[in-house]
């Protein structure tokens, strides 16, 4: 798991950003050209970072191109590169000072795709998954669901997000999506499809685990109870292969499964609380969701640990990060050896 900021002013290292679409291309379903990054290939690069620090430099020395992006979320792909979607992000550069340079601008999504210390894939100046009239796209996560030997099928859940007003809060979630995106070895993500799930209250893909030919798909959704900022957090099931077609699905429900989503059942409640996006992974014999219990409001973030996907929940603190303007972005993650924490 990787949190990322604002990121200060560096040397830039990586190729030049993937040329802007022209404005009538703006919908078009092509995050950049397949052989952009065919150059990258003939670079030399460092072995993959292994703690915040690293990445945190790495990205730094992307000012000029990328000056940062939130809602950060990584899925590795069969040629072992990492393909990392972002919500809202600042394309252009940082001053000495840490202030935007002139010219910076912001898009919706963007998509970047690392190969160790090399970056294959920059954002463009356009959304990289598009949206339509009055709606844009937040990407949770994806999931690789097939590869042949020279092509990766990618699965992105996605936020709909729809314009209220004019003021800078006035949105509000309209749905859920998901994006087909295939992926050429080595090469660039190309958008092939976007459908909306069914309307529902729950964001399902605010979280995903693939293990083998399953894939756990988590779902929050906000609570209407007083005084609680945590969301519900749901679970439903797929076959890999299959897990951008709801009509596979399974719900987990208060007796066992079922394939109509009505029947979902809360599998942690508001009231203990996760955030809107939470990160889930297998560490070890356990499940752990990592999130901040009461959403951007709380100062913790936590590690609730299970031996089952839907629970029953073991919270562990992991460090503070309170929501202010200058707060110190960190990540953690322990990997499963026997230097892991006893409860994992």
């Amino acid at each position: 798991m990787l949190v990322v900021g604002v990121v200060s002013a560096g040397v830039v290292s990586a190729p030049a950003p993937l040329p802007a679409r022209p404005d009538r291309d703006r919908s078009a379903a092509t995050t950049a050209s397949a052989s952009a990054p065919a150059a990258s290939l003939a670079r030399t690069c460092g072995a993959e970072p292994t703690d915040a620090a690293g990445w945190q430099r790495m990205w730094d020395s992307q000012s000029g191109t990328w000056a940062g992006g939130d809602g950060a979320s990584s899925t590795r792909l069969p040629d072992g590169r990492l393909v990392w979607l972002f919500g809202d992000t600042f394309v252009g550069g940082v001053d000495a000072a840490g202030r935007r340079a002139p010219g910076t601008r912001l898009v919706r999504n963007s998509v970047a795709v690392t190969n160790g210390t090399c970056i294959d894939v920059l954002p463009t100046a356009h959304d990289a998954l598009p949206g339509r009239a009055g709606s844009w796209l937040w990407p949770t996560h994806a999931v690789v669901t097939g590869s042949t030997g020279s092509q990766t099928r990618v699965e992105v859940f996605a936020q709909r997000v729809s314009r209220t007003g004019t003021r800078p809060w006035d949105f509000h979630r309209s749905g859920t999506a998901v994006v087909s995106v295939t992926m050429a070895t080595h090469g660039a993500p190309v958008v092939s499809a976007v459908r909306d799930l069914p309307s529902s209250e729950v964001l399902w893909g605010a979280a995903v685990l693939t293990e083998g030919a399953t894939t756990w798909v988590y779902g929050t959704r906000t609570s209407s109870q007083p005084l609680v900022f945590g969301r519900d957090l749901l679970l439903a099931h797929a076959p890999t292969a299959t897990v951008g077609d709801v009509r596979t699905w399974t719900y987990r429900t208060s007796r066992g499964w079922s394939s109509r989503a009505s029947s979902a059942a809360v599998v942690r409640p508001a009231r203990d609380g996760v955030s809107t996006v939470p990160s889930v992974a297998r560490v070890g014999m356990s499940y752990v969701v990592v999130t901040k219990p009461d959403e951007f409001l709380g100062d913790d973030v936590d590690a609730l640990a299970s031996r089952h996907p839907w629970g029953p929940w073991i919270e562990h603190q992991l460090f503070r990060a309170p929501s202010t303007s200058r707060a110190i972005h960190r990540a953690w993650w322990p990997r499963p050896t026997a230097a892991a924490p006893s409860w994992w």
